[in-house]
């Protein structure tokens, strides 16, 4: 065997576990596949710098999320220079930025819910720990904005509402049981949980309530006995 075909035979050591189901080809929820997925991720660039917690402000770069949410922890922990209202805007921007969300799409957005979040700062962490199960900080952040301008609309924000309640969670919450409060929303996970709730002969849900679509992907881990977080779960099915 020459050297590259030897290569490519050591590679399928690494492919992820599939099966097929329905005429799709699913990827397997395991602890092995996320493993390999968090790999990936790691060395990725496209995603190395939103990961970074040292990614700061720099020319023409508003700093990464990890950068701005570890902020938030410090600041509460009494360890940042930074102003709340500063931290909480940009981290609106960085989450916004490095997911795609279009938040600004209305002209408003970033202002708007960044406004919603800042009068929250005594209340944020318990309302981002979620214990009485009303997702308040959710709905807050996702309900529709105002517009006043012709030239736009304006827009509910779920998906940002997920992903900034997740990042928040993941970076203030290091290490305790809050770390994994919130999966990620979004339209790529929409479309391939029914598939995985069909497999596992799951009720399927509203997907549209965040509530429901956050228990349905909590059924599938259970039923999976794969013993994964909702963060791992979200980057296998999403970056498969």
């Amino acid at each position: 065997m020459n050297k590259i075909n030897n290569e490519k035979e050591q590679s399928k050591k690494y492919l992820l576990d599939t099966f097929s189901f329905d005429n799709y080809t699913l990827v397997e929820i395991s602890l092995k596949n996320v493993a390999k997925i968090e790999a990936m991720i790691i060395n990725d660039s496209s995603y190395i710098k939103s990961v970074d917690k040292k990614a700061g402000p720099s020319y023409n770069y508003i700093g990464s999320t990890a950068y701005w949410m570890t902020e938030l922890k410090n600041y509460y922990d009494g360890n940042s220079t930074e102003q709340f209202e500063k931290i909480i805007k940009n981290a609106v921007i960085a989450v916004n930025n490095e997911n795609s969300t279009h938040l600004n799409a209305d002209g408003v957005g970033i202002e708007q819910i960044t406004n919603r979040l800042i009068p929250k700062e005594n209340s944020l962490k318990e309302l981002l720990k979620n214990d009485n199960k009303e997702y308040e900080l959710f709905k807050l952040i996702s309900n529709k904005t105002e517009v006043n301008d012709k030239n736009h609309k304006a827009r509910k924000n779920p998906s940002f509402a997920s992903k900034f309640c997740h990042y928040a969670s993941f970076y203030l919450f290091e290490g305790t049981e809050y770390q994994d409060n919130y999966s990620i929303y979004d339209t790529v996970l929409k479309k391939t949980l029914p598939l995985y709730l069909s497999y596992y002969n799951l009720e399927m849900p509203n997907l549209n309530k965040y509530d429901e679509y956050q228990k349905a992907v909590d059924d599938i881990i259970r039923v999976s006995n794969s013993n994964v977080s909702r963060n791992g779960f979200d980057h296998l099915l999403w970056y498969y």
